[in-house]
């Protein structure tokens, strides 16, 4: 698996969490109610989602690169 494919879903994840931190934070900053907001529970599945998949394509990364250098060997 490439590079880039293997962090998508890890930068989807966080960048999800990142943009509804910053729109509640506009929210309360501005006083005004929004339409749409994730909460407590769903910021933490967000961030533990965006984790989780970071470190399996973290791990996934090092596997691969470990049967690369068996084979070199």
């Amino acid at each position: 698996m490439t590079l880039k494919k293997r962090y998508i879903t890890p930068a989807v994840l966080f960048s999800l969490y990142f943009l509804n931190v910053i729109a509640t934070k506009i929210q309360i900053a501005s006083g005004s109610t929004s339409i749409v907001r994730v909460g407590d529970v769903g910021e933490f599945i967000l961030l533990l989602l965006a984790s989780l998949t970071f470190v399996v394509a973290t791990l996934s990364a090092e596997k691969e690169a470990d049967s690369r250098a068996t084979e070199l060997r």
